[in-house]
């Protein structure tokens, strides 16, 4: 075959191949539109869809923006490990915590396994903010929260695995107004801990409500 006949026919290959080239561009564009449409004019799931996608997380940001809190304090009857608070109200008292020695002091249930949750359909919640009614300290207090069970909360200081939030007051009453809390989302009827520390004092309490989001996915 002679060099003539060599480039008709690799002109012809070519010729070809634009109408599968073309196609395959197509295609693509087709596939692209779709996932255009799907972000931008039609409706997703959210929370209720695809655990972790894309419309999941997106919707998990925006009920954390925009939600309805749930407050709590003591519980006027508790019930050992399954109720411990009691709806934020007239005549429910704040929880008190007891700092150690410059050091932690106990760990204090503040939520119940049948606590949460408390709007129907709820299936997770966060801690989200809390409100300090006294101290008798004027000195650093740090409140720390850890979710699970009782056994498991040793573990969890090992493997860091609870949120922490500095607290001061000037005058041993509540002149900082509502503090927020950085946590992550559990399951609804997760048991909910906190413990504090004053620094460089003993035997010292702080008194607070706290406040939740609840979420349906």
């Amino acid at each position: 075959m002679n060099l003539n006949a060599l480039l008709k026919e690799y002109k012809l290959m070519t010729i070809q191949k634009v109408p599968l080239v073309t196609q395959n561009i197509n295609n693509t564009v087709e596939i692209i539109e779709g996932y255009s449409k799907k972000i931008d004019d039609e409706e997703t799931n959210g929370l209720l869809g695809a655990h972790n996608s894309t419309a999941y997380r997106v919707h998990e940001i925006e009920r954390h923006l925009h939600n309805r809190e749930k407050w709590f304090g003591l519980a006027s009857a508790p019930d050992a490990e399954v109720h411990r608070a009691d709806r934020m109200a007239g005549g429910i008292a704040p929880f008190a915590l007891l700092s150690g020695n410059d050091d932690f002091g106990s760990w204090v249930q503040i939520l119940g396994s049948g606590d949460t949750p408390v709007s129907d359909g709820s299936v997770s919640f966060d801690a989200h903010r809390y409100l300090v009614t006294t101290t008798d300290s004027t000195e650093v207090f740090v409140i720390q929260l850890a979710s699970g069970e009782s056994a498991g909360l040793a573990a969890k200081i090992l493997a860091e695995e609870f949120t922490e939030n500095p607290y001061i007051s000037a005058t041993n009453n509540a002149d900082s107004g509502i503090n927020d809390v950085m946590s992550i989302r559990v399951v609804a009827g997760t048991k909910v801990w906190a413990r504090v520390a004053c620094i460089g004092k003993d035997a010292k309490t702080i008194n607070f409500y706290f406040g939740i989001h609840e979420y349906e996915g």
